[in-house]
């Protein structure tokens, strides 16, 4: 049962980690099987080597980049679009120099001093190579959330923090937020929604709760009991959801659920 909780939580349908990684196994299987200009001519072991390798570190970099990026109140007030767009152009730029290196591990650049091109005028022309392609990339990988998440004009009212991207129909009595890398998904006693916010800003404006996860913060009001599946920790909501306790953060909770009742 604890297995296939797991995998619930890595299915691309619903969580955004798990949409991640589908993306980039596919990702990386295309590139094989096409097998473009600079991976042409390797040997095949090497071709899903060099591939794996960019495709994965590319993600990484991207993903690192829009998580630094949302830390900045600033970054923030943009709508969502920009915002993926700045994180994307970030993301790739800060890949252009681990791409060359990869390149040059695998064989397929030369950066010595006797080469024919300087290691500056190469970075530049990976900069230039990398950076359109991988941030459009970025793009369409966030559509699928970007789509989703609520219109400016359903937003358009009084309201602060995480609360103003949050649906007005879903009310204000909090249940629970989790994280999903740069997304957010808000659980209140109407529904849930799935917005573009750090998990980190939200809960310090959460209030009458407690962090039990890296990833998720529960509201005391809300929480029916805490239970136990296999060696994990779970805390029973409203509305029949249910939340894993880390080991971090039990005895907190455990306190903090008592000195609530």
């Amino acid at each position: 049962m604890a297995d296939l909780a797991q995998l619930k939580k890595l299915d691309p349908r619903t969580s955004w980690t798990g949409f991640l990684l589908a993306s980039g196994a596919v990702l990386t299987v295309v590139f094989i099987l096409l097998e473009p200009g600079p991976s042409r001519g390797l040997p095949k072991a090497k071709v899903v080597l060099f591939w794996l390798a960019h495709v994965v570190g590319a993600l990484i970099c991207l993903q690192a980049a829009q998580l630094a990026l949302q830390r900045s109140t600033w970054v923030r007030r943009w709508p969502p679009v920009p915002q993926v767009f700045v994180g994307g152009l970030t993301g790739s730029i800060l890949f252009a120099p681990l791409a060359l290196g990869l390149d040059w591990l695998l064989g397929v650049a030369v950066l010595t001093d006797d080469a024919r091109e300087p290691f500056g005028a190469a970075l530049v022309g990976e900069l230039a190579a990398l950076t359109p392609v991988v941030t459009i990339t970025w793009l369409a990988l966030n559509a699928t959330r970007l789509l989703r998440l609520p219109a400016p004009a359903v937003m358009a009212r009084p309201a602060a923090g995480f609360w103003a991207k949050v649906p007005p129909h879903l009310g204000r009595d909090l249940v629970a937020l989790s994280a999903e890398l740069h997304y957010l998904r808000v659980y209140t006693v109407r529904g849930e929604a799935l917005i573009l916010y750090g998990f980190g800003k939200a809960i310090a404006e959460a209030d009458q709760g407690v962090q039990i996860h890296r990833s998720h913060w529960v509201a005391l009001a809300h929480v029916e009991r805490i239970g136990r599946e296999g060696r994990e920790g779970v805390c029973h909501l409203a509305g029949g959801l249910r939340l894993p306790i880390s080991r971090r953060f039990r005895r907190a909770m455990e306190e903090r659920a008592a000195g609530a009742t």
